[in-house]
C-alpha cells in the first residue's frame, strides 16, 4: 500500500498522489477497488461525428431550399426534416454509449416515436390518425413485446418494476386521452384501437401478477427498502 511522506497516511489503490495534500506517494501500489468504466472506443466517436455532420449538412441544405431559394409561400417542410433528423441523433447517442437497459430504451423510444407522431400529424393535417390509431397499435405492440420479453430475459428480476411501471402507464394513457375528449372522445369505431390496447394493458398486467407476482413483490420491497 502507498503511503504519503509528507502527510504520514496510507492511501489504498493505485493512485499516484495524495488526496490531502496532492504530493506523490511512495511504495507498492494496489490493484483498484473498482473497475475502470469502459469509455466509448474513438472509432464510435469518430463514426457518430460523421454521422452528426453528414446529418446536420443534410438539414441546412434542406433548410436553403427551403427558406431561401423558394419563393412562393409554402408550409416549410425543412422544420419536421429537422425534427426528425434530431430525434434520430439522440437514438443514435444513445445506442453508440452502449450503457442501457432494454425496458428503458424501449420506453424512452416509444415516447419519441408517439410525440413525433402526433407532431406529424399536426403538421400535415392528417385528421388525427396518429391518435386514433397509430399511438394505439405503437402502445399494444410494446405492451406485447414487454410481456414476451419478462419470460425470455434472464435478468428479468432487475427490470421488474420497470416493466410493471410500463404496463400501467400505458394502460392508463387511453383513461387519460378518452377521458379529456382528446380525438372524437367517444367509444366508437374510431375509438376501438384503444379498446383493444386497453385490453391489451390489462391482460398483460395480469399476467405479470399471476406469473411473477413474488418476483414483482420482492422488488418492490428492495426498492422501497422495506
Amino acid at each position: 500500500m502507498k503511503h504519503c511522506p509528507h502527510c504520514g497516511i496510507q492511501v489504498g489503490g493505485s493512485g499516484d498522489y495524495c488526496p490531502l495534500c496532492q504530493n506523490a506517494l511512495v511504495g507498492q501500489g494496489e490493484a483498484p477497488h473498482w473497475p475502470a468504466p469502459k469509455g466509448v472506443s474513438r472509432r464510435k466517436v469518430l463514426l457518430f461525428q460523421l454521422i452528426l455532420f453528414l446529418a446536420l449538412g443534410a438539414v441546412l441544405v434542406c433548410c436553403v431550399l427551403d427558406f431561401v431559394m423558394a419563393e412562393a409561400p409554402h408550409r416549410h417542410w425543412s422544420i419536421p426534416v429537422l425534427v426528425y433528423v434530431l430525434a434520430g441523433l439522440d437514438l443514435v447517442r444513445v445506442l453508440f454509449r452502449g450503457r442501457y437497459n432494454g425496458p428503458s430504451l424501449s420506453f424512452r423510444v416509444l415516447m419519441g416515436v408517439i410525440l413525433l407522431a402526433i407532431y406529424t400529424d399536426w403538421f400535415f393535417h392528417l385528421g388525427g390518425v396518429s391518435i386514433d390509431l397509430i399511438i394505439p397499435a405503437l402502445c399494444g405492440a410494446s405492451m406485447l413485446l414487454n410481456f414476451l420479453f419478462a419470460f425470455v430475459n434472464t435478468r428479468f428480476t432487475a427490470n421488474a418494476l420497470v416493466y410493471l411501471l410500463l404496463n400501467i402507464t400505458i394502460g392508463v394513457l387511453p383513461y387519460v386521452l378518452l377521458l379529456f375528449n382528446v380525438s372524437t372522445g367517444r367509444f366508437d369505431q374510431r375509438s376501438i384501437p384503444w379498446i383493444v390496447c386497453l385490453l391489451i394493458s390489462l391482460i398483460t398486467f395480469l399476467g405479470l401478477v399471476i406469473f411473477k407476482g413474488r418476483t414483482l413483490k420482492e422488488e418492490l420491497y428492495k426498492r422501497w427498502h422495506l
